[in-house]
């Protein structure tokens, strides 16, 4: 069952995926949301596993300048053992069990076009359970899963909601507090 993700929670994912660094502060500061509401939906977000905080590595950045697509057909009821076998593998940034006439799916980052092939010959080639391999080299990535926001989850989405007036019965607006104490109308002027 999915877990729901209300319009705050999607604004604060959005500023984590922009810089994975902001600290909740400048988040609550972006969103005219208290400090302490930010860290606990962050906590619950990951908690949830909604999101995953993490370093990702930028192949390319670090002399994987290859990456490719492969398709595997593999011999009937081994795909889950030569998933596992594959998955262990550095070369491999994703690997996927596919439906249609290929049965698994995974991405490789290699130094050089012979590298490459080296691994999908040598190395895959050695798979007994491997009938066929289909490859594809990616000579330019537009997006990657990191760059999901998914449908009606984009940030301006919920700024355009939250400035308009319209509440979010999800989120309870929070008073302002300064010095321990809310801060009332009166006290700004």
């Amino acid at each position: 069952m999915a877990r729901p993700v209300d319009r705050l929670d999607r604004a604060i994912i959005q500023h984590l995926q922009q810089d994975g660094r902001m600290s909740s502060a400048e988040i609550a500061r972006n969103l005219s949301v208290a400090e302490r509401t930010v860290r606990a939906r962050i906590d619950r977000l990951v908690a949830d596993h909604v999101i995953r905080l993490v370093a990702s590595i930028v192949p390319s950045t670090v002399g994987y300048a290859v990456t490719a697509d492969v398709f595997l057909e593999v011999e009937a009821g081994r795909i889950q053992e030569v998933a596992e076998i594959i998955a262990e593998k550095p070369e491999v940034g994703y690997i996927g069990l596919t439906t249609g006439d290929r049965d698994i799916s995974l991405q490789i980052h290699a130094q050089s076009v012979q590298e490459l092939y080296d691994f999908v010959t040598n190395e895959l080639g050695n798979i007994p359970a491997i009938v066929r391999t289909n490859t594809f080299i990616i000579p330019k990535i537009i997006k990657t899963h990191f760059d999901f926001v998914g449908p009606g989850m984009r940030i301006d989405d919920w700024a355009d909601e939250h400035e308009s007036g319209v509440e979010d019965d999800l989120t309870p607006s929070q008073p302002s507090v300064r010095g321990g104490r809310p801060r009332r109308d009166a006290e700004r002027s």
